[in-house]
């Protein structure tokens, strides 16, 4: 009893996911202390249900009469078009008074502190926040709040909230993501749908192929399990986190009913732990791991030969008819099925996963027994409607029979019919950075940066008409680097260095020492690519905002300029509408490169070499290089864009990037690939990526 006096005297927070009316009636009733939920624009989950503004009129004082806060996510990045439509969204959840945002993209965040002073703000889990610096950062722009990255071990999340000026809230249960949050490409460049705005196509989840020496091996490589940190929640609660925090805006209300009472049980009464992990068996979810929290002590997060899809795995497909399917069951529930431990029955919701990781498709159960001779593994499901499906595909459980349910009426909200928007405002303010149209742009002579990894590069790219150099390298290359002052010498006037997109609380001193050694060395010109590195290059000469910390709007542009920002790299990820509308002279187009799809704090796949392809379900080809401990997965096909160079010219853009990082070292490529920047030849087998296309 006394540590659950310290739980509640910390006042920990106990934050519930809604994806629909049903999961927050589900949150309220079984105790969440606040909801968090997305709207029909703007937010992390667009696949989701979600709510309109309009809806939250009704919702917001419901909520308020259970005792019970309001927080909306307004997580995605903002393109320079939608400052408009965000503002009115903004002004519209000022009125109803929700209890906060949460949000993501820096320009927004400004624009909410600067214009809605009364709305509180939280930063997003995808604004990257490892460290007490990015937290501080995050202060300086009105947040009150921050989502710690979700691969923090539990020391390290004691650590930064113990460094952080502001709240810290943490995820303690659900889904995760194999690439650190915000730093996912895979799902825009193979999915055609960024996750960076709300529609990720999970293809993390898809089964990918890898030939190494021996066989091929077919496998979930990119999936990992569920997090369950149900076990730490006293230690996070005296370490001081403010808030626990439930994923799950896309599963159903079972799902957040029973999550909600097993933490709320948990938070009050810390000795309840072991029933309380009884209660999360049939969450509906994955397999469970702890993840990081324990210092990455335990068992991989990753099986590759699991299945990937949530739910409770109930077996394989062996047989199947118009409306039946024969199961060869996992061994450990046909245990408990056939001794009574484990029933399926009418109105029971499955889900038949395609073996190949693609979506799959559900069904409801009409009847289930045992099939034929072999009782004690196979079982024969008759289910209401026909679905397509396959032999080896794989069969969840994914939910209970209605009658199981115990979640409350779905209360009928009153509507609210006086909810105004102020479109003249809203104008004004987004129109206050957009430049009027000057007629024909000149065209200076375009700029040339590179970008590498290594210092095997640096003689290479000396030889070409570079005029700007990013050193994004590992900290050996920077201390072989630092063995050359020869070297450092040529390059000391034109060199950025780069900070790794990763660092936390531990490593913050130790990345402060590479920097104190580049100035010493006379290097004093630096790339940050995450809200931490700020504080770190305190005192640069010239400071480059680098890809992974997202600038698709001209807000953002401008709160960085005000801290030093001198250039801009634009995201891999860009179109070109949204390059033009935010084209200045200082911003920097990758016209050549492969970006990372994924960086992950996940070891490489016990088995798979660095060196061997990884193919996906499409026969496209990939490959993982490990970079500051950080595992990157990058394409085989390169993103080039020498064919658009005029046209992002006519724009107004005059600087140009090509990364040669995890390209090996070679005098040839870089005369090929200069050559056909000049010429606006694309090379062969290289993708424009989101250009022409648009990101959506």
């Amino acid at each position: 009893m006394e540590t659950a006096a310290i739980a509640n005297h910390k006042g920990v927070e106990l934050l519930a996911p809604a994806g629909s009316v049903e999961s927050f009636h589900a949150a309220v009733d079984s105790g969440a202390d606040a909801v968090y939920l997305g709207l029909d624009s703007f937010n992390a989950r667009m696949r989701a249900k979600n709510f309109t503004a309009r809806d939250l009129c009704g919702i917001v004082p419901y909520a308020h009469s259970r005792n019970v806060k309001v927080y909306v996510t307004l997580n995605t990045l903002i393109k320079q078009n939608e400052v408009k439509p965000a503002l009115h969204l903004l002004y519209q959840l000022d009125q109803i008074g929700v209890d906060a945002v949460i949000a993501a993209d820096i320009g927004l965040m400004r624009l909410a502190s600067a214009h809605f002073p009364k709305l509180r703000l939280h930063g997003s889990t995808q604004a990257a926040v490892h460290n007490g610096h990015g937290a501080e950062f995050l202060k300086t722009l009105g947040v009150r709040r921050v989502v710690l990255a979700r691969e923090l071990s539990l020391d390290e999340i004691a650590a930064t909230t113990k460094q952080s000026p502001i709240e810290t809230e943490v995820f303690v249960h659900g889904a995760l993501c194999y690439s650190i949050s915000g730093q996912c490409l895979a799902s825009s460049f193979i999915g055609g749908a960024s996750g960076n705005r709300g529609r990720c196509t999970q293809v993390c989840r898809r089964r990918f192929r890898y030939g190494g020496a021996g066989a091929v091996i077919n496998g979930y490589f990119f999936s990992p399990y569920d997090l369950q940190a149900i076990a730490a929640v006293d230690k996070m609660a005296k370490a001081g986190v403010a808030s626990f925090k439930i994923e799950g805006r896309m599963k159903g209300a079972e799902y957040v009913g029973t999550v909600v009472k097993a933490y709320r049980r948990v938070i009050d009464s810390p000795s309840d732990v072991d029933e309380a992990v009884k209660e999360l068996r049939f969450d509906f979810g994955r397999a469970k791991t702890e993840f990081f929290l324990d210092g990455r002590k335990g068992e991989p997060p990753v099986d590759p030969l699991r299945p990937s899809g949530t739910g409770v795995l109930i077996g394989k497909i062996v047989g199947r008819g118009d409306t039946s399917l024969t199961l060869l069951m996992e061994r450990p529930l046909a245990k408990q099925f056939f001794t009574g431990g484990l029933t399926i029955g009418k109105g029971d919701r499955l889900r038949v996963q395609p073996e190949n990781g693609f979506e799959g498709v559900s069904c409801k159960v009409a009847d289930c027994k045992a099939a034929g001779d072999n009782t004690e593994t196979t079982i024969t499901v008759t289910i209401t409607a026909p679905v397509q499906c396959g032999i080896g595909d794989y069969v969840f459980l994914i939910g209970r029979s209605e009658k199981e349910q115990k979640n409350a009426a779905v209360t009928i909200f009153t509507p609210v019919t006086n909810l105004k928007t102020n479109f003249q405002n809203a104008a004004k303010i987004a129109n206050s950075l957009t430049p009027e149209p000057t007629g024909t742009i000149p065209h200076p002579k375009p700029k040339m940066w590179f970008k590498v990894d290594t210092v095997d590069w640096l003689d290479i790219v000396n030889a070409t008409p570079c005029q700007h150099l990013i050193f994004d390298a590992d900290s050996k290359e920077i201390d072989r680097l630092f063995d050359n002052p020869s070297t450092i010498k040529k390059w000391r006037s034109r060199m950025f260095v780069g900070l790794p997109p990763f660092i936390e609380e531990a490593g913050v001193t130790f990345w402060r020492g590479v920097v104190e050694r580049c100035f010493s060395a006379g290097l004093q010109s630096f790339t940050v690519s995450n809200p931490g590195h700020f504080a770190l290059v305190r005192g640069a000469k010239q400071i480059a905002a680098d890809t992974p910390l997202w600038i698709l709007n001209r807000f953002t542009q401008k709160e960085l300029v005000t801290r030093g920002i001198s250039q801009f790299v634009f995201s891999y990820e860009d179109e070109y509408l949204n390059i033009r509308d935010t084209a200045v002279s200082t911003g920097i187009v990758p016209v050549y490169g492969r970006p990372p799809l994924f960086i992950s704090r996940i070891p490489v796949p016990a088995g798979v070499n660095c060196d061997t392809a990884i193919t996906d379900p499409h026969d496209n080809e990939f490959f993982v290089s490990i970079k500051n401990g950080l595992c990157y997965t990058l394409p085989q096909s390169p993103v080039c864009l020498f064919a658009r160079r005029e046209r992002l010219s006519n724009c107004g853009i005059e600087n140009f990037l090509i990364d040669l990082c995890f390209h090996k070292p070679d005098y040839e490529t870089a005369n090929r690939l200069v050559a056909g920047f000049k010429s606006g030849v694309k090379v062969e087998g290289g993708t424009i990526f989101n250009f022409k296309a648009g990101l959506r």
